[in-house]
C-alpha cells in the first residue's frame, strides 16, 4: 500500500502544478479537493453498499452484521469499478435506533429498514424511556468496526466511522411528519428531541468510536435535504447542532465528528419548479458542512440541472474568478435507468461546463443494488477519459467505447478479498431469526 500521507502531499503538489510522478487515487481525490488539477477529473467511490452485496452475491443476513465481509466487499467492488477512492458504508441511517430498540425489518436481499408503522418515539415520555444509547447493542459495535477496517485499509480524508446526524435520526426515531410538525409548532419538544438526539445518543456513539482508535466520523442527514427542510430550518436547527456535537468531539474526545452532511441539498423532484436562487439558498447553507469549502451536489435531480448555475455559485464563493472544488453527483436513478450513451453525454456536457480549469469530483449519490454494472463501468471511463487533461475543446467528438471488462467473479480470483467473500457466499443460517 502506498504511504497515504505522500500520496496526499503529492496531490497537493501535483494540483498546484508540480508533476512529479503519477498521481494515484488518494492524490488524485486530495489535490481536487484542495481546488487543484490533475491529470484526469477523478471519479469518487459513491455509496454503493447493497449494490456492492448485490454485484458480490453475499447475503444480507450476513453482509449487514460482518464488519470484515461488508469492508472487504466494498474495497473489491470499488476496484473492480476503478473508482478513484473507497466509500466505505453500511446502512448508517439505522444503528442508532435499532440499537435503541426500534422495530426493524430484515431481509435476505437488502438492508435493514425501520418499521415506520411502529415508531420509537411517539410522545415526549419517550425520551426519557429510551434513555440513552448504549454502544454494546445492536449492530454498534459492527458499526464501529468498519470505521477501524475503513482507516487501516483505505486512509484518507473521510476513512473512520459513519453516524446518523441529529434530524435524520429523529425522522428514523419518529417518522418525518411528527418530526417536521415539533420544529414548526412545538418548539420546546423539538429542543428536547436534538438535546436528546445530541447528548444521549450520537455524542455516547463517538465516545465508543474515539474509545475504539476512530478519530474520524461522518453523520449523514439526507432528511435534512431540500424540500425536507427550508435552508432557514437547517440554519436554525440542523447545523447549530452539528457544530455543537463536533465541538463537544473535537475538545473531549479529540476527534472530527462531521454531523450534518447532505443537508439543504437540493433535491427538487419537478424540474418546472427548479429555482436558481433557490439553489443558491440551498447551496450557501450546504457548503458549511463541509470541512472544506466545496460547492456541493448530492442526491438531486442533478440529470436536469443547468450546471451553469452550480459553476455561477463555485465561482462567487471562490476568489479572483477561480471556482471553489464542485462535486458534480450522478443521480443515483439516472445511473440505473438511463443508456451508456446518455451517461457519456451527461458527463461530456458536465465536465465541459465545470471541469475545464480544474476542482471538479464526479461520484454517484447512492448506486440502487439493480443498477448495471456497464453503467457505471462506463462513467467511470467517460469521467477518466473525456476529463483528461488538458481537456479537449469539443468534448462531443470523443468518442467513448464501451468498456470492456471481466465478470466480477472472474476479477475477483487472486484478490485479497476474494476468501471472504466466497466463504460468505456459502454461509446459510441454521434459523432465519439467526442474523450472524
Amino acid at each position: 500500500m502506498a504511504n497515504p500521507t505522500l500520496e496526499m502531499i503529492q496531490g497537493l503538489l501535483y494540483g498546484k502544478g508540480l508533476h512529479i510522478g503519477q498521481p494515484g487515487r488518494l492524490a488524485r481525490i486530495v489535490g481536487v479537493m484542495a481546488g487543484g488539477k490533475m491529470d484526469v477529473v477523478p471519479f469518487m467511490g459513491p455509496q454503493i453498499h447493497d449494490h456492492a452485496m448485490t454485484v458480490a452475491k453475499v447475503p444480507a443476513r450476513r453482509y449487514y452484521w460482518d464488519a470484515k465481509l461488508l469492508v472487504d466487499t466494498h474495497m473489491a467492488v470499488d476496484r473492480w469499478y476503478g473508482f478513484d477512492s473507497d466509500t466505505i458504508v453500511a446502512d448508517a441511517y439505522n444503528f442508532e435506533v435499532e440499537a435503541l430498540g426500534a422495530k426493524m425489518i430484515y431481509s435476505d436481499i437488502a438492508m435493514p429498514t425501520v418499521d415506520v408503522s411502529d415508531p420509537l418515539i411517539k410522545g415526549p415520555a419517550d425520551l426519557d424511556r429510551i434513555g440513552s444509547l448504549d454502544p454494546s447493542k445492536g449492530r454498534i459495535p459492527m458499526a464501529i468496526q468498519v470505521g477501524k477496517f475503513f482507516m487501516e485499509k483505505a486512509p484518507g480524508p473521510i476513512a473512520g466511522g459513519f453516524f446518523c446526524s441529529h434530524w435524520s435520526l429523529l425522522c428514523q426515531a419518529m417518522g418525518y411528519p411528527k418530526a417536521v410538525r415539533a420544529l414548526k409548532r412545538d418548539r420546546g419538544f423539538a429542543t428536547a428531541l436534538f438535546d436528546w438526539a445530541n447528548d444521549r445518543v450520537l455524542f455516547p456513539f463517538m465516545q465508543a468510536y474515539a474509545a475504539a482508535g476512530v478519530k474520524n466520523a461522518n453523520g449523514a442527514d439526507a432528511w435534512a435535504c431540500f424540500p425536507d427542510l427550508t435552508p432557514e430550518l437547517v440554519e436554525e436547527w440542523v447545523l447549530p447542532y452539528a457544530k455543537k456535537l463536533r465541538e463537544q468531539s473535537k475538545k473531549e474526545l479529540k476527534m472530527t465528528a462531521a454531523a450534518g452532511a447532505a443537508a439543504a441539498d437540493y433535491c427538487e423532484e419537478d424540474p418546472a419548479k427548479f429555482s436558481k436562487e433557490m439553489m443558491f439558498k440551498c447551496l450557501a447553507v450546504g457548503v458549511k458542512t463541509f470541512p472544506l469549502k466545496v460547492a456541493p451536489s448530492a442526491m438531486g435531480r442533478t440529470q436536469d440541472w443547468d450546471m451553469r448555475w452550480l459553476r455561477e455559485f463555485a465561482e462567487k464563493e471562490g476568489k479572483n474568478g477561480k471556482m471553489i472544488p464542485v462535486t458534480a453527483s450522478l443521480n443515483g436513478r439516472f445511473m440505473r435507468d438511463s443508456t451508456p450513451a446518455q451517461i457519456v453525454a451527461k458527463l461530456a456536457e458536465w465536465i465541459d461546463i465545470l471541469g475545464r480549469d480544474g476542482g471538479l469530483l464526479v461520484f454517484i449519490g447512492n448506486v440502487p443494488a439493480d443498477t448495471p454494472s456497464l453503467n457505471i463501468h462506463t462513467a467511470v471511463k467517460a469521467t477518466h477519459t473525456l476529463g483528461k487533461y488538458p481537456i479537449a475543446a469539443d468534448l462531443t467528438k470523443i468518442k467513448i467505447e464501451p468498456p470492456t471488462y471481466p465478470t466480477f467473479d472472474e476479477w475477483l480470483k487472486g484478490q485479497p478479498e476474494e476468501e471472504t467473500i466466497r466463504k460468505a457466499r456459502e454461509w446459510k443460517p441454521d434459523n432465519k431469526k439467526v442474523i450472524a
